[in-house]
């Protein structure tokens, strides 16, 4: 029953021009324009790493992560040297696992495999992919109230309050004395919805929730939790 709280971080170029160099070496202007540029001439030459790698940085920092990583993983399996030698190397490692667990997870649809996905992208802090690996697990196992509650939580993070609150409900449907459904509840109503009175209801069946199952926790825990709930409540 108990939930560990995961933890949270993420990382112009090219003007239009003929020449290949400069398109894939100039980080300024129009984005847009540099990443057409660059697709552009992909086209005919696909193992240009220098503009895949430029590609796959437009990518990622425009928040497209997936399909950054996947192009970040094409770039190193045409040039490995290259690409650990590039500005976004550091990212490689994560890029690598997550393909293939990607590629994995989308052969088999293993919710094990869809939690892993979520579970990373969410402690890299991006929680938009994390909300769709979360999505795909939920689909195959509609009963994971837990991963139900990672989703929530990423979907709060990711600015999609309303959405999380819906998952939020869905697990109380089914489990109302759900500590940490009732706590989430309570704080996202608080803080981002400023429902203050519908707020407290949550806070109050947390608190009993919990006090219920003290057993089910470590002291520091259970002490921690109750304390910030309690100051939730002003008791």
């Amino acid at each position: 029953m108990q939930f560990k709280i995961f933890i949270s971080l993420w990382f112009s170029f090219a003007a239009l021009h003929a020449n290949v160099y400069t398109v894939c070496e100039v980080e300024h202007f129009d984005v847009n324009k540099a990443k057409e540029s660059i697709e552009a001439i992909l086209l005919s030459e696909p193992t240009n790493t220098k503009c895949l790698l430029q590609l796959a940085n437009i990518y990622l920092k425009q928040g497209r992560i997936a399909k950054g990583f996947e192009i970040l993983v094409d770039a190193y399996s045409i040039d490995p040297h290259n690409v650990q030698q590039s500005a976004i190397a550091s990212v490689l490692p994560f890029a690598l696992k997550v393909t293939n667990l990607r590629k994995q997870a989308s052969a088999t649809n293993d919710k094990e495999l869809w939690n892993k996905l979520g579970d990373g992208y969410y402690e890299m802090g991006i929680f938009n992919e994390a909300v769709q690996m979360y999505r795909n697990s939920i689909k195959v196992d509609t009963g994971q109230d837990e991963i139900r509650l990672k989703l929530a939580i990423s979907l709060q993070k990711n600015c999609q309050t309303y959405s999380a609150l819906e998952e939020l409900k869905t697990i109380l449907s089914r489990q109302p004395s759900h500590i940490y459904a009732n706590y989430y509840l309570g704080k996202i109503l608080t803080y981002d919805v400023k429902n203050f009175e519908e707020a407290r209801r949550y806070f109050k069946h947390a608190k009993e929730a919990l006090i219920a199952k003290k057993d089910e926790f470590s002291y520091l825990e259970y002490t921690n939790l109750l304390s910030d709930i309690s100051k939730e409540l002003k008791e």
